[in-house]
């Protein structure tokens, strides 16, 4: 069963005797794309997650998913979404085909449909032969058998809590293929602590931070408003500190020396001081390679967790 890509959050908590986990989250998402959440560990993320999927009720306030409260209407709800929360582990007894056959019943999805979604859906996430053993997996393997099975009943909104927690890279480059692929239509929310992961598939992100939410923007935006503040200069021949220190590098407060021709330059993030450095690490030596140090995403994470605090 299909439902609107639409998710309304309105005062949202969640307390657990004097321990406030969420405090008042309000946001608003409509149609497809991926969105990230973001926050420290013990932020509250997947706390918002399990209410948002009916996992556990909130102290105050409430979840629309589809213009349906998440209460009252859960049942119609769940038939429309797929979540993977908090690193679920199938029970090791059973195959990889009995694991996401369980989930697909549950969900009330013919067997065929289950079988033909295992075919195909676990081509593409590269799942083990379904007739191993969960317990013989690795925790990649375990981990790409949930995604497959957070997919099952084409879920018009998914919400991924980790999803690519204990996977190589080569693995996390099929579920960022896919997140690519099926935002198109349809809509993804998505926790990582992976920021560069965040950067490749989430056009907006919302913050979270002691439970509290503190932004909600475009990725774009959000890398914008906080300009790198650090860069990385390579030089193709050698040189010393002492050549780095001697020269005019307006607002560099601190220099970090990589090897005998790599260093890390910190600013104050001004372009026009970034463009200068470059111009005068140019007249030290031939500057094989100039780029931000850190991602702007993550200074943003840093400074928006600093700003909060």
């Amino acid at each position: 069963m299909s439902i609107d890509m639409k998710i309304e959050v309105s005062e949202l908590s969640k307390i657990y005797g004097k321990f406030t986990a969420v405090d008042h989250i309000s946001f608003n998402i409509d149609g497809s794309g991926a969105t990230a959440y973001l926050g420290q560990n013990g932020a509250g993320k997947t706390t918002t997650f399990k209410m948002m999927t009916g996992l556990i009720k909130p102290s105050t306030g409430y979840v629309k998913i589809g213009g349906y409260d998440i209460i009252r209407d859960r049942k119609r709800i769940l038939s429309g979404i797929g979540a993977l929360v908090e690193t679920p582990e199938p029970y090791p007894s059973l195959t990889v085909r009995e694991s996401i056959m369980l989930v697909g019943e549950l969900k009330g999805m013919k067997k065929k449909d289950i079988e033909d979604h295992i075919e195909n859906f676990g081509k593409r996430v590269e799942i083990p032969d379904p007739s191993r053993k969960v317990g013989t997996l690795s925790r990649g393997q375990r981990a790409r058998v949930v995604f497959a099975a957070a997919f099952l009943n084409d879920p018009s909104i998914i919400f991924l809590d980790e999803p690519t927690n204990g996977m190589d890279p080569a693995e996390r480059k099929i579920i960022r293929d896919v997140i690519l692929d099926w935002k198109k239509d349809h809509m993804i929310m998505l926790s990582s602590h992976l920021l560069q992961e965040v950067t490749d598939t989430c056009e907006n992100i919302i913050f979270i931070n002691h439970g509290k939410m503190t932004i909600q923007d475009k990725t774009r935006e959000i890398e914008r408003r906080f300009n790198s503040k650090s860069v990385r200069v390579q030089f193709i021949d050698p040189v010393t500190l002492s050549d780095i220190q001697r020269a005019s590098l307006p607002s560099v407060e601190k220099i970090e020396e990589e090897s005998t021709n790599s260093f890390i330059l910190y600013f104050d993030g001004n372009l026009e001081n970034k463009a200068e450095i470059l111009n005068q690490c140019l007249k030290i030596g031939r500057v094989t390679s100039y780029a931000d140090y850190e991602s702007s995403l993550e200074e943003a994470f840093v400074n928006l967790i600093k700003e909060k605090q």
